[in-house]
């Protein structure tokens, strides 16, 4: 008996579109979770810890002296004050959670089973390690953008007129584009630097930032080096926001 011949032929199950949908975001989601996950373990390494730490101790001390100079001269600009703190947390807060980025994440991660979880979820080393790169750039970015945020809202409570108000939350946004901006540039390099040159990838990650701007320094243009590039970022989001350029 010849069966009829089915008109709609049914697709194998593994290329039914909603199987696709439902693999891509169980993949997604194992994504997010590996960014997670890599960014509470870079958080819980030494570099990490030491990083909150100092940019907890900026954002008191800054804070703390914006009040002075509120009880002493009343209705006064505090953008000066702001940029300082935007290059103490760049150098001093970041730097710390960037060579923690750098000191060979993939053999910690290997040695304490992170890869075997990640390969078990479907997670290739390669997207790990992009995993790891963008977990970097967030927490470099976070410890700079957010103390930054707060500075500013409280600069702006203090400022005594609206107009200084707005103008220090203009300048405030343009600060927090200046920690996303540092958390992508020495975020990037120090898990570059992490992966390719493995435990010695610490003395890489120093060396590509600071021999250049040494370099660029003697030649008279800093700008040609990641500080000093960064530098010039933070001055040109001060003039866009109508703060001061220095």
């Amino acid at each position: 008996m010849i069966s009829p011949h089915d008109p709609e032929p049914r697709d194998a199950p593994s290329k039914r579109p909603d199987d696709l949908a439902r693999r891509r975001a169980v993949v997604r989601r194992a994504l997010r979770g590996a960014v997670a996950l890599a960014c509470a373990r870079l958080r819980g390494a030494g570099g990490g810890r030491l990083g909150l730490a100092v940019a907890a101790l900026i954002s008191l001390g800054y804070g703390a002296m914006a009040l002075v100079l509120r009880l002493d001269d009343g209705t006064t600009s505090l953008e000066g004050l702001l940029g300082s703190a935007a290059r103490g947390l760049a150098w001093a807060a970041a730097g710390p959670i960037a060579l923690a980025a750098a000191h060979d994440r993939p053999a910690a991660d290997r040695r304490d089973g992170i890869e075997a979880l990640a390969a078990a979820r479907g997670i290739s080393r390669a997207s790990l390690h992009g995993a790891r790169s963008l977990a970097a750039m967030l927490e470099i970015a976070r410890v700079v953008a957010l103390p930054l945020a707060v500075l500013s809202v409280l600069a702006a409570l203090l400022s005594g007129s609206a107009l200084l108000a707005l103008q220090h939350l203009a300048f405030g946004a343009a600060l927090a584009l200046f920690g996303a901006v540092s958390g992508v540039t020495l975020g990037g390099l120090a898990a570059a630097s992490g992966r390719v040159a493995g435990a010695r990838g610490r003395a890489l990650f120093l060396a590509l930032t600071f021999i250049p701007w040494a370099l660029a320094d003697l030649a008279g243009d800093s700008r040609w080096s990641i500080p000093g590039a960064l530098g010039a970022f933070l001055s040109f989001a001060a003039r866009a926001a109508g703060g001061p350029a220095g």
